[in-house]
């Protein structure tokens, strides 16, 4: 009788394991997934005043005020094939002083930053200043992005007033290559 009592213990027991193994049940799901189109640009902050001074010799041309402080900074998504570019402008009514140009190169990091597109004179009119632009983020960081180099070129020392000073809003836009 014990060994009856063993044989339909393990009988049981077996059943149990064996029907546990068999009880399998799954789900299954559909995830779509899918880029938007990105497209991002800020700057960290504004240039730091763009000063004509003095020559070192007496005769010379005054010497052009410079900033290299500032970067644009982007992020791009872009379909296959396609490329974005950035432009920039100043306001309409906008002016460097007299005898002056303001004048910006944009410097990205390559890849798909995209390429600078050399050095423009700011106008109303928005020019291109970074091109072929990809899928990208150029990062945050303080010196992340294309670097933006502005330069206020003396165009004409006898048009020079001392102490003139001028503002001037200048707009970056990131676009659809054309």
């Amino acid at each position: 009788m014990k060994h009856l009592k063993a044989i339909l213990i393990g009988v049981v027991f077996g059943l149990g394991v064996v029907g546990l193994t068999f009880a399998v049940s799954t789900a299954t799901q559909t995830v779509t997934m899918q880029v938007g189109a990105i497209c991002v640009v800020s700057v960290t902050g504004n240039p730091s005043t763009l000063t004509v001074s003095a020559p070192t010799t007496g005769g010379q041309t005054p010497v052009s005020g410079s900033s290299t402080t500032t970067y644009a900074q982007y992020t791009s998504t872009v379909a296959a094939g396609t490329t974005r570019k950035i432009t920039a402008k100043w306001a309409t009514g906008d002016a460097a002083p007299a005898g002056c140009a303001l004048k910006l190169t944009a410097t990205p990091a390559g890849g798909n930053q995209g390429t600078g597109a050399g050095q423009i004179t700011m106008t109303s009119t928005a020019q291109d200043v970074v091109t072929t632009i990809r899928s990208c983020a150029t990062g945050t960081g303080g010196t992340y992005g294309a670097q933006l180099s502005y330069a206020l070129d003396v165009s004409d020392a006898t048009a020079l007033v001392a102490s003139e000073s001028k503002s001037a809003t200048v707009t970056l836009t990131l676009t659809d290559a054309a």
